[in-house]
């Protein structure tokens, strides 16, 4: 496909930006990696700036919003993390961090039943990584605080 046509096919909303601009899944996937040590590290502002840009080059990836939403709630900005968390979960319904990470973005806003329903539903999912086997686990103990 010529340049001028991955252009016109962004321009229309046929491809994404990343697309366009010819990346590769597994640059996209060499960069993600980057922004996650950057996370693990506590580096959240880069982090972020890792993950804006993947989101920019291709906003339907679950994993890059599901990462968004996860830096923003370790930042401490449960607001934020819902917006990025929730484009993951209409992308993934089974991406089961991005389920804990708006469970506990609920539970810091307030709304205990959002909580409970995500929560909930991430702890009768079955893990598909070693991460997601960590998030099951920070689940049942956010569920635990909920219990009457």
């Amino acid at each position: 496909m010529t340049p001028n046509r991955l252009l016109s096919d962004w321009l229309e909303g046929r491809a994404s930006l990343g697309a366009a601009g010819g990346w590769t899944v597994e640059e996209m996937r060499l960069v993600a990696d980057v922004g996650y040590a950057l996370a693990e590290q506590g580096r959240y502002d880069e982090a972020l700036t890792v993950f804006e840009g993947l989101a920019a080059l291709a906003p339907a990836t679950a994993y890059f919003q599901s990462a968004l939403g996860a830096v923003w709630l370790r930042k401490g900005e449960p607001a934020r993390a819902v917006e990025h968390l929730e484009a993951a979960l209409a992308t993934d319904p089974a991406d089961v961090s991005a389920r804990v990470n708006c469970g506990e973005a609920a539970l810091q806003l307030g709304d205990g039943e959002a909580a409970r329903r995500h929560l909930v539903a991430a702890v009768a999912s079955t893990p598909r990584t070693p991460q997601e086997g960590a998030a099951l686990i920070r689940a049942r103990a956010l569920l635990a605080r909920l219990a009457p």
